[in-house]
């Protein structure tokens, strides 16, 4: 399995400032809950796929 690249969990704020701002403006009705919890969720997917593949790669050898 290849190794991760370093940059990945750097795109957590990026990722979530663009879906909060998508929200807001085109889905879902843009309520201040709706934005949060989509931000938060995009932002901490990058730093979560790191984490998983990181330690698939050191689980596998």
């Amino acid at each position: 399995m290849p190794k991760p690249p370093a940059w990945l969990p750097w795109l957590g704020p990026l990722l979530a400032a663009g879906v909060g701002a998508a929200v807001g403006e085109y889905g879902l009705g843009g309520g201040f809950w709706t934005v949060l919890v989509a931000a938060l969720v995009c932002g901490f997917a990058p730093i979560v796929v790191y984490r998983v593949w990181v330690w698939r790669r050191h689980r596998k050898g």
